[in-house]
């Protein structure tokens, strides 16, 4: 009996630290995000911000938010460290240049995404071919000028 227990003790405190590393894998879905910066530029200014949540159809992710001056929207295929973000949409507003130029940027990124990480002070890092985003969780405060 001692040894069943034994044995029954350490398959579960083996299997705590996978579990432990399994939830830290998990895209944080449904939880907002504001864009710090663009490949090391600070865009926190510009009111970025990223969201991932359930789409209509079973399965379906969508993402949306701010993308400066525009509002933005994709579908987002999600595949353990893999994103991937199809039929980019944005409105069509147009903006002082600045904030056009850093819109741009961020659109160009989320095209090219392929990769997404969280690092060791809670971040969501989306990187591709273009460009890096670093995230921090909450709302965006709204840019200078906007309602």
């Amino acid at each position: 009996m001692i040894r069943i227990l034994a044995t029954l003790f350490l398959t579960l405190a083996s299997s705590i630290p996978a579990v432990a590393q399994d939830s830290s894998r998990k895209f944080p879905v449904g939880k907002s995000f504001k864009v710090v910066s663009i490949s090391g530029f600070d865009v926190q200014k510009a009111g970025m911000t990223f969201t991932v949540a359930p789409g209509a159809q079973s399965g379906d992710m969508k993402g949306n938010g701010s993308a400066g001056c525009n509002t933005w929207t994709a579908g987002v295929m999600l595949r353990d460290d893999q994103i991937e973000f199809t039929n980019i949409a944005a409105t069509r507003k147009l903006c002082p240049k600045p904030r056009m130029t850093s819109e741009e940027a961020f659109l160009t990124t989320l095209k090219s995404a392929q990769r997404w990480r969280i690092d060791d002070k809670g971040r969501l890092i989306v990187e591709g071919e273009a460009a890096r985003l670093l995230l921090t969780a909450g709302a965006a405060d709204k840019p200078a000028g906007k309602k």
